[in-house]
């Protein structure tokens, strides 16, 4: 059987997760945290709107709209790569820091995008990081973050 096709809705918002190759905990250093959070915030300018986020030691979750002709598929591309070409760089080495897909799923409505946000950014939380999501630095629940959520709210 084939691999299927991943289904592209036109301006719909994508909850994304995406894992490191191998569950490697990459981002416990806050200098490659930080590249990623500069990998969404380039999207910001004209690719996609960045409704929320938090990076784990392990994993993203991002909350999307894709914009023009960008699509989901496109953009991970451009984050995933950014990040592996930016930290490759610094470490002297290559090769792809991710697994090779990600796991999206299209937000219904209001009330599932703001369940979707909640439950990401108690990530940090559940795992033991911070005591409340907004004391956790690479997440929109941070009172520093900068995301497109008040367009849309």
């Amino acid at each position: 059987m084939s691999k299927l096709s991943r289904y592209v809705a036109e301006n719909n918002c994508y909850h994304v997760t995406t894992k490191t190759k191998g569950n490697a905990p990459l981002f416990r250093d806050a200098a490659n945290a930080d590249i990623v959070v500069r990998a969404l915030q380039f999207l910001r300018i004209d690719r996609a709107y960045l409704l929320g986020y938090v990076l784990m030691p392990d994993h993203l979750h991002v909350v999307l709209i894709p914009r023009g002709d960008q699509t989901i598929s496109r953009l991970m591309r451009t984050i995933k790569g950014y990040v592996s070409r930016v930290i490759n760089s610094e470490r002297g080495a290559t090769g792809s820091l991710w697994q090779p897909s990600f796991h999206d799923r299209v937000m219904r409505n209001e009330r599932h995008l703001l369940e979707t946000l909640d439950y990401i950014h108690r990530n940090p939380l559940v795992a033991g990081l911070v005591m409340s999501p907004e004391e956790y630095r690479h997440s929109s629940a941070h009172l520093e973050a900068q995301t497109d959520l008040e367009l849309f709210l």
